[in-house]
């Protein structure tokens, strides 16, 4: 049973980061099954047919069976050796990556192109702890510059440089 918690980084006693005692071979036999399983589910849509007359879903029910027995081995090797103590990520930065083109997708229309781009690149920047505010609005300007000329200009995506709560 994997344990989760939160230790402070050794460079920055702020930054948090998520430790998993994890047996990678365990991980990853149990993710191959998990796909074998998908796919054989799927192929039992298809006809299957038999050996001398192979149906549509024979052979990807044959790949799946097999891609099983590959990870079942995996993960039975995996039950032998320890489990290890692995940094998976911090969650502000997971938080900050994935949040920042939904909230790119929320502000485009109403703020404009270069308003949410801007905005976008300093939120995704959290996931940076070592990057000093300065690097951050470079980052941005550059990125905003960038796309503007990119999407913009060369590409002509109809997006109003700003938006409707930014022009008065």
């Amino acid at each position: 049973m994997a344990v989760f918690y939160l230790v402070a980084d050794m460079n920055n006693d702020m930054d948090k980061l998520l430790v998993v005692p994890i047996n990678k071979d365990v991980a990853a036999g149990a993710i191959f099954v998990a796909f074998a399983l998908g796919f054989g589910l799927i192929s039992t849509n298809y006809p299957m047919g038999r050996l001398a007359q192979m149906g549509p879903g024979y052979y990807p029910a044959l790949l799946s069976a097999i891609l099983a027995v590959f990870g079942i081995a995996i993960g039975i090797t995996g039950f032998r050796k320890g489990a290890e103590k692995v940094v998976v990520v911090r969650p502000l930065a997971l938080i900050a990556v994935l949040g920042s083109p939904i909230l790119f997708a929320a502000t485009v229309r109403p703020l404009g192109f270069v308003p949410a781009v801007i905005l976008t690149s300093l939120v995704a920047t959290i996931a940076a702890p070592r990057m000093t505010l300065i690097q951050r609005l470079g980052a941005a300007l550059v990125l905003t510059l960038g796309c503007t000329v990119i999407f913009i200009l060369a590409l002509g995506i109809p997006l109003p440089l700003l938006g409707n709560w930014l022009t008065f």
